[in-house]
Formats: C-alpha cells, sequence, structure tokens
C-alpha cells in the first residue's frame, strides 16, 4: 500500500524523528511505499546525513522525500495519509483526497492524560466529507503504543553485553570511551538552567563520572561552569571526578547507541523519549514547554503512567523547573541499581505490545 506522511517541523528533532521512523518501518518491516513531505530539510540532515537539503524531491533508504514548499507538484493523494502532529494539508491536495477516498490518520503528539485513552481511534467528521481518524501514540494498552523495530531489544542486549563492541562503536563514533567503572550520563535537552547544578553535584560525588552531551542547544547551559573554555564539539572538560564529553550529534541510527552506553539519560521532546523507553535504562525527560504550561499535566500524567519511582520522579519535574536541590543528584545515584531493573522489567512489559507502526497498519486495514 502506498502511503503519505506529512511533516511541519516545529520541534527541531521531535516532529520530522518521529515521521522518519515511522517512513522507515514501514518501509523495511512491512513493505510499504512510502512518501514523506516535510517543509524543513536542514531538520531531517542531522538525522540522516544523506538528505540533500537542496532536492526537491529525492529517494533516502527506498523512501521518497518531497520537500513541502508551498505549492506542491500534480501528485495523487495515496491511499494512507498521515497528517503528523495536527499539520494543515494542502487545500488542493485535500480535495484530491476527497474525491480518490482517501483514508487520513492525524497522528497526534504522545500523552498518557486520562482523555486521550477515550479519543484514541475516534474519528473526526469533516464538513468537506474527507475521512479521518484520531491516532494518539502511548504506552498504555487503550492508546496507539510506540515506534518499535522489531530487532531492537536483542540489539540492545548484545551491545550491552559486549564491552569490545561498545569501545569500536565509541571510536567510530568520535566518542571518548568511559573510564572503567564510571556513572555514564547521556545529556540530551534543551537550553537548561539546572545544567551547572545537576555537573556540580555530579563533580563532587566520590567516583567517577563520564556525561556525554551531543552537540545543540543544552550545551551552551553549560558556559557558567567554564567561562574561559570555548564549548567546541571534540573537546572533554574536567571538574572534579567529572568528565564533561562535548560530542558530535548523532544519526537517528546511532542514537539509540549512545543511550544503551550509559546508566542515566536525559532525553527531550516526542522522540528521544521513546527511544530511552526502549533502552531499559532510567531517565529524565524534558518536556516541550508550552506557553499555557499544559506541558506539567503532560509530564504528570506520564510519571503516574510510567509508575516512576519517586527518587526519579522528583529529577524529572527539577530539571523541568531548571532548579535541583541539593540532595537531587545524591538520591538518584543511591538508588540507581533499583532504578534500572525497574526501568529493565517496565520495557520488558512495554514490548508485549504491539508497537505503533503494527497497530497503526492493522487500524488503517479496519477501516
Amino acid at each position: 500500500m502506498h502511503w503519505h506522511i506529512f511533516c511541519t517541523v516545529i520541534d527541531n528533532y521531535g516532529d520530522i524523528g518521529t515521521t522518519w521512523r515511522l517512513a522507515r518501518q514501514l518501509t523495511y518491516a512491512h513493505q510499504q511505499q512510502v512518501t514523506l513531505f516535510v517543509d524543513d530539510l536542514n531538520a531531517l540532515a542531522p538525522l540522516v546525513p544523506e538528505t540533500d537539503t537542496t532536492a526537491i524531491c529525492q529517494t533516502l533508504h527506498g523512501i521518497t522525500v518531497q520537500h513541502w514548499i508551498s505549492e506542491l507538484p500534480d501528485i495523487q493523494p495515496a491511499p494512507v495519509v498521515i497528517e503528523a502532529f495536527a499539520c494543515t494539508l494542502p487545500e488542493q491536495y485535500r480535495a484530491e483526497m476527497v474525491k480518490n477516498g482517501s483514508r487520513c490518520i492525524n497522528l497526534e503528539y504522545f500523552s498518557c492524560e486520562d482523555w486521550v485513552a477515550g479519543c484514541h481511534g475516534l474519528p473526526s467528521y469533516q464538513s468537506d466529507g474527507l475521512k479521518k481518524w484520531f491516532f494518539f501514540p502511548g504506552i498504555s494498552a487503550q492508546t496507539g503504543g510506540l515506534l518499535r523495530e522489531e530487532n531492537l531489544l536483542a540489539e540492545k542486549n548484545a551491545f550491552c553485553a559486549n564491552q569490545q563492541t561498545q569501545n569500536v562503536w565509541c571510536h567510530q563514533w568520535q566518542i571518548p570511551i568511559p573510564q572503567a567503572n564510571s556513572l555514564r550520563l547521556s545529556l540530551f535537552g534543551y537550553e537548561n538552567n539546572a545544567l551547572p547544578d545537576l555537573l556540580t553535584q555530579l563533580s563532587e560525588q566520590p567516583h567517577l563520572v563520564d556525561a556525554y552531551c551531543p552537540a545543540g542547544k543544552l550545551q551552551s547551559s553549560a558556559q557558567t561552569l567554564f567561562p574561559t573554555q570555548s564549548l567546541e564539539t571534540g573537546k572533554t572538560l574536567t571538574l572534579g571526578k567529572l568528565r564533561l564529553h562535548l560530542i558530535p550529534f548523532l544519526p537517528q541510527a546511532e542514537f539509540d547507541r549512545l543511550l544503551w552506553l550509559c546508566d542515566l539519560n536525559f532525553v527531550r521532546g516526542e522522540e528521544s523519549l521513546a527511544r530511552a523507553i526502549w533502552a531499559g535504562k532510567p531517565f529524565v525527560w524534558h518536556i516541550y514547554p508550552t506557553d499555557d504550561d499544559a506541558h506539567w499535566d503532560k509530564l504528570t500524567a506520564f510519571i503516574s503512567t510510567y509508575a516512576m519511582q519517586p527518587a526519579l520522579a522528583q529529577l524529572n519535574k527539577e530539571w523541568n523547573q531548571q532548579v535541583l536541590t541539593t540532595d537531587t543528584v545524591d538520591n538518584i545515584i543511591l538508588t540507581l541499581p533499583k532504578l534500572t531493573q525497574i526501568s529493565q522489567e517496565t520495557t520488558r512489559q512495554l514490548s508485549q505490545q504491539n508497537d505503533l507502526c503494527r497497530q497503526l497498519i492493522n487500524f488503517v486495514q479496519s477501516k
């Protein structure tokens, strides 16, 4: 079956990251024909380095990628159209969808709020006759699940069990090999005023700490701790027991391995949250902030539904408030073995559900 996926880039990598992963999974795992329409190829390029940011239309990994500019070429709508995150479809294209009887799925943002389960799968009646339904990603059985490749957890287990494999990967991607028996963190997020406090508390631990911060918005928040040094990708900065590694931005296909390498992961937005869940390690989610503070309801609902342990829940809240209390990091480190065990079990339980791509195909076929 032919699918068209439309994506408007809002959150840099969350929107395009999710739609690109969905396109790949539809293509490789389910042998579907996919065209991805995206309005900002510069956002796709860091995730997929082969991207030609000047091309109107190109093929990447078997997926047709169409630059979604103001006027689309004369393209017939596919039988299934994914309207990702409530983006607005081109008017003429939408009119053709009605003529052709295309099915339209409004792929919504991930949420665990109570109302989501009641809205997932409901039709959205359109005055022009377009057949449209809501589809919500989630971790409860009443929602659409999370994107997950079939062999993902097996790959993770093999990577985590083989030190040599980890070292080879680190060398390949210019990532310093962690010190023996060090605490390892990944730091991927938006700018955050709490980062200096986090790094300072880590630097005062009795054991070694390796923190990996990919190139991006969060790196700039470390400047106050290192006022005389430039924060250049490839540098390692030292503070007490802490080594802060400023590493390159990783392609989407490699980001999972950074999460697998670490003991505690800081992630942001939509796409990296799902990957942190599948990594089976404790994590902190910097949720995309909204002007009306609705993100706090969303974060609270996720912490509850995920059954996050109190110490980790507290760190999640403080990280989003951008203020850390003095004992927050100590509490996490003291309970880290238990937190890791619980995270692994939660990942195992969630993997028993069908992933989002399979659920989406089943849903479309039922309509």
